[in-house]
């Protein structure tokens, strides 16, 4: 135990021992056909980064992850739009992914998960520029989850 109520864990994700782990493509349920790669990728990038988890396309361990959900809505509205007889229009979108996550290993109970996350994006005149902002938010979103599953999910393994 460290001063001001920090402790150290005994090494990163809270794993007492080096493991080895497979991470197959995430399955995606949603109608954007490539985030499972994507988030797959991610998650991959921040294991990669541990001292002490390898990951193998054979292992005994696995995590598997399923996103489950994904949604991109109307955030906040913009009145002034309605000035040249248009409806009100949206002049933000919400970016919001639910992924399943299970991480199982031999002779050891399964861990299972839901994370989320969302990020708001700007709307603008330009499609394009509506796109790449957009693109960007799935991109902070599939971050934050690889994120949140990579420090969360191995605490109880």
């Amino acid at each position: 135990m460290v001063g001001c109520g920090y402790s150290l864990a005994p090494s990163p994700y809270g794993l007492m021992e080096p493991l080895t782990l497979s991470v197959p493509v995430a399955v995606n349920q949603s109608r954007y056909a490539d985030l499972g790669p994507r988030l797959t990728r991610e998650v991959i990038g921040r294991l990669d980064s541990s001292s002490n988890i390898t990951v193998r396309e054979e292992a005994s361990a696995a995590l598997k992850l399923t996103i489950a959900r994904v949604d991109v809505s109307g955030g906040a509205w913009n009145p002034d739009r309605a000035e040249y007889d248009l409806p009100s229009a949206s002049a933000s979108r919400v970016v919001s992914l639910t992924v399943e996550a299970v991480l199982e290993k031999a002779n050891a109970p399964s861990i299972r998960r839901a994370f989320s996350s969302h990020r708001s994006f700007y709307i603008n005149d330009n499609d394009n520029l509506t796109q790449l902002l957009e693109e960007e938010a799935f991109a902070w979103v599939m971050a934050d989850l690889a994120q949140k599953i990579t420090q969360n999910l191995f605490a109880e393994f």
